[in-house]
């Protein structure tokens, strides 16, 4: 049972609010990898994604509709991540952390548990902000391998439920980055 924020979690929000802080302030509308979104929107949809996780560490319930990314965002999506991971951060505590979440597909597991997961979320939506805002972004070797298994794991639920595209195809060489990109539908050629 996990009971302190798994390091991968911590690290994986730095990566992706790196390309947040770094995204140039004309760039918010650029289109993104995820169709129909702009860069905006990704960074809310990420934002939106930290105050599940805060509703389920205090114990509230969840809305019944997504929230509007662009309204998430804000004026300044960074400043908004920021007080959002703040508020989030304060609620995951070793108690918050033991939860019982039930997830989609008919998961259910601790908040911790879920955590170490989550990682993949925010790997993905980093690369898709950064394609969407002329930035190259790297993940390292021991987030982006954990994040794959991951990615494996779901893809097949995933793709059924309607909620990923298809699989890109990538050389035989390609190394886990490219190949976590490839299975949730990007083309890591950007990569």
């Amino acid at each position: 049972m996990v009971r302190v924020v798994p390091e991968r979690f911590v690290r994986a929000l730095d990566v992706f609010e790196a390309v947040l802080a770094a995204t140039p302030a004309d760039r918010w509308l650029s289109p993104s990898p995820c169709e129909g979104w702009a860069a905006v929107d990704v960074a809310g949809h990420v934002t939106a994604g930290l105050l599940v996780v805060e509703m389920r560490a205090a114990g509230r319930p969840l809305p019944e509709d997504d929230p509007d990314w662009r309204e998430v965002a804000g004026a300044d999506p960074l400043a908004s991540w920021r007080q959002v991971r703040a508020r989030m951060t304060a609620e995951l505590t070793p108690e918050a952390l033991a939860l019982p979440v039930r997830l989609a597909l008919g998961l259910e597991m601790t908040l911790g548990e879920w955590l170490e997961g989550y990682p993949l979320e925010l790997l993905v939506h980093a690369w898709d902000l950064a394609q969407a805002t002329g930035q190259r972004v790297v993940f390292d070797a021991d987030l982006v391998a954990p994040a794959l298994e991951t990615a494996r794991r779901m893809a097949p639920g995933g793709r059924e439920a309607g909620m990923l595209g298809p699989e890109v195809a990538v050389p035989e060489d390609a190394d886990d980055q490219a190949r976590l990109l490839a299975l949730f539908g990007r083309s890591p050629a950007g990569a």
